[in-house]
């Protein structure tokens, strides 16, 4: 089906009309998967070949159109503020996450452009088993809190590595070989996203490339799948 026509991807109106839809597009993966600088070639690629791009991280913290709950996140993951007990604290993500999805991820997708944005939904479901509740109980909750306006990505990039690999790039980033201690709750977070991967629900929008190889290697392995996915570049 290489090059043909997503029928999914328009929308009839009211009054009859195509509405084009865009398509929403997620990197995911453990800590120093190299999700950062994936999605950055990815909204450049995009952009050059003409598609309208929206681009964000969560937790918002945006300096310019970040919310006041995506800062706040940010604080506690680094330790400026205290956190709440787990299934709590992924509950913020979700409210946050709400945000985004009426403010900024709807308004490009509905408009036929292509939404990037590095960590999502799968996230607070691969982080949240830490807590020892089970995935099923962090997709219920997204359905709790988002409701209707709950959407998932069309597409999502399980950039994969090793708890071991993502230590290793941890530790020396941030000159601490303390950090390496950390590759076994890690390795269970890669575990938790390796397992979403064969879930009924989505895998037939997840990804999973390896994040182990050279990074140009990774794009094109993540390019190569955008490209015959892309919905029509819409023109002014």
């Amino acid at each position: 089906r290489l090059g043909s026509v997503n029928l999914q991807k328009f929308q009839i109106n009211p009054k009859g009309e195509v509405m084009k839809k865009g398509m929403f597009i997620a990197l995911e993966g453990i800590d120093y998967a190299g999700k950062d600088s994936q999605a950055l070639k990815l909204v450049e690629w995009l952009k050059k070949m003409g598609h309208q791009v929206g681009f964000s991280n969560e937790p918002n913290d945006n300096a310019l159109n970040g919310s006041p709950l995506g800062h706040t996140i940010r604080k506690m993951l680094k330790g400026e503020m205290e956190k709440p007990e787990p299934f709590e604290f992924q509950r913020m993500y979700l409210l946050d996450r709400g945000q985004d999805i009426f403010c900024f991820i709807k308004p490009v997708i509905d408009k036929g452009g292509v939404y990037v944005i590095i960590r999502y939904g799968f996230s607070t479901i691969a982080y949240g088993t830490l807590s020892g509740k089970p995935a099923e109980a962090f997709i219920q909750l997204h359905r709790e809190v988002l409701g209707t306006s709950l959407i998932w990505p069309d597409m999502t990039f399980l950039i994969d590595i090793s708890g071991k690999e993502s230590a290793r790039r941890m530790a020396t980033a941030k000159n601490n070989p303390e950090f390496f201690e950390k590759k076994d709750k890690l390795e269970k977070v890669r575990q938790a996203y390796l397992t979403l991967a064969k879930n009924p629900e989505f895998n037939n929008s997840i990804y999973v490339v390896n994040g182990e190889q050279n990074e140009d290697k990774v794009f094109e392995d993540i390019k190569k799948i955008v490209f015959y996915k892309l919905p029509p570049i819409i023109t002014k």
